[in-house]
């Protein structure tokens, strides 16, 4: 019992140390560059570009404001 837990023991640390590597091979988020934002046309929301649902010139958070269109 005691080399099952021992062998068990070693292959999670086996495990660990192979995730960490990987970790640390990946480029981190920041390094792909800024992402382009946009303002919602309805409530003044600051989100990313691609995230945008637009109509009419004008880019919106999500479609109950598209469909409820510009603030004034």
């Amino acid at each position: 019992m005691a080399k099952f837990l021992l062998f068990i023991a070693v292959l999670a640390v086996i495990y660990a140390l192979l995730r960490a590597s990987s970790r640390r091979s990946r480029p981190p988020p920041a390094a792909r560059g800024p992402e382009a934002m946009t303002q919602c046309a309805h409530c003044g929301l600051h989100f990313p570009k691609a995230e945008a649902v637009s109509d009419a010139g004008h880019d919106y958070c999500n479609e109950d404001h598209r469909r409820l269109g510009v603030r004034s």
